[in-house]
């Protein structure tokens, strides 16, 4: 049985039993946790949702499951861009114990069925840009849980996008100084930092590429976003020489830890991350129906 939740501590508890196989996942508190879980916000403070459940199923008077599901503020044309007009559903979160199909079938018909109420056609699970602001935003599905993938398909959701998810520690043997290379941060919204790419010639320092990061609510891990160089001056290795510099000045900053992901067809992107020590961690997936 499914029930309205009434009480955020228990799902939090649950929060925390189930992240030790997702990275993204982070160990966040729970003000921050509820925060993004509930009421949460784009990089420019617009809610992401205009109406958001959440459902529970109990056993012990513990959680062994949850779905959250509604109807987004916005979603992306196919150019990108954000378009107010297009209606459409997401199921932001699900998560059921492996052996229990029956409830995940639950918690997907209780999503569906409130779809067809609001006679909504266009439905998406699993919505990267869409994923909790505690999470870095990072809202697909990881594949160590991809046995919900396949209750997905079974209701007839296919897979949108797939990709590969990285991190990295960065540690006291993090000290760089690159020759030819710096980068010039600015702040541009709290938590969210962009950079140029500049490379350093006889005359002056011309920029040659961008990159942004953002702060995660814990305030030891950041989220690398995106980074690009021209390409121009691709394959010299100005693309590493950035990470790394970027590697260095975040331990000044004391964060531990750098995530990123790209999609699976980038293998310019796969390489760069494996030469300049992130990890591979596996591949992440969204939906739709």
């Amino acid at each position: 049985m499914l029930f309205e939740l009434t009480d955020k501590k228990v799902l939090y508890d649950y929060y925390k039993k189930i992240k030790g196989d997702i990275p993204y996942l982070f160990d966040v508190d729970f003000k921050n946790w509820s925060k993004s879980m509930f009421e949460d916000t784009d990089c420019d403070g617009n809610s992401l949702f205009l109406e958001l459940k959440t459902l529970i199923s109990m056993e012990n008077n513990a959680v062994n499951g949850f779905i959250q599901f509604g109807i987004p503020a916005f979603v992306h044309d196919n150019n990108g861009e954000k378009n107010t007009t297009i209606k459409a559903g997401i199921i932001r979160n699900i998560y059921f114990e492996k052996e229990d199909i029956s409830m995940g079938e639950a918690l997907i018909e209780s999503a569906l069925l409130y779809f067809q109420e609001n006679q909504i056609q266009k439905q998406y699970s699993f919505y990267h840009y869409f994923g909790m602001t505690c999470n870095a935003g990072h809202g697909k599905l990881h594949c160590s849980h991809f046995y919900i993938e396949d209750l997905l398909l079974k209701y007839n959701f296919i897979k949108e996008h797939e990709n590969v998810y990285y991190s990295r520690l960065i540690s006291e043997r993090d000290i760089f100084e690159s020759e030819n290379i710096t980068l010039q941060y600015s702040d541009t919204n709290e938590g969210v930092c962009e950079f140029s790419i500049l490379f350093k010639d006889t005359i002056s320092d011309k920029k040659i590429g961008e990159g942004c990061y953002v702060y995660l609510p814990q305030g030891k891990i950041c989220y690398l976003k995106w980074i690009y160089v021209d390409d121009m001056y691709k394959s010299r290795g100005y693309a590493s020489a950035a990470l790394m510099q970027l590697f260095s000045d975040l331990r000044k900053q004391h964060i531990y830890r750098i995530d990123t992901d790209t999609a699976d067809s980038n293998l310019a992107a796969q390489g760069l991350y494996i030469k300049t020590g992130f990890t591979d961690m596996g591949r992440t997936r969204s939906y739709l129906k």
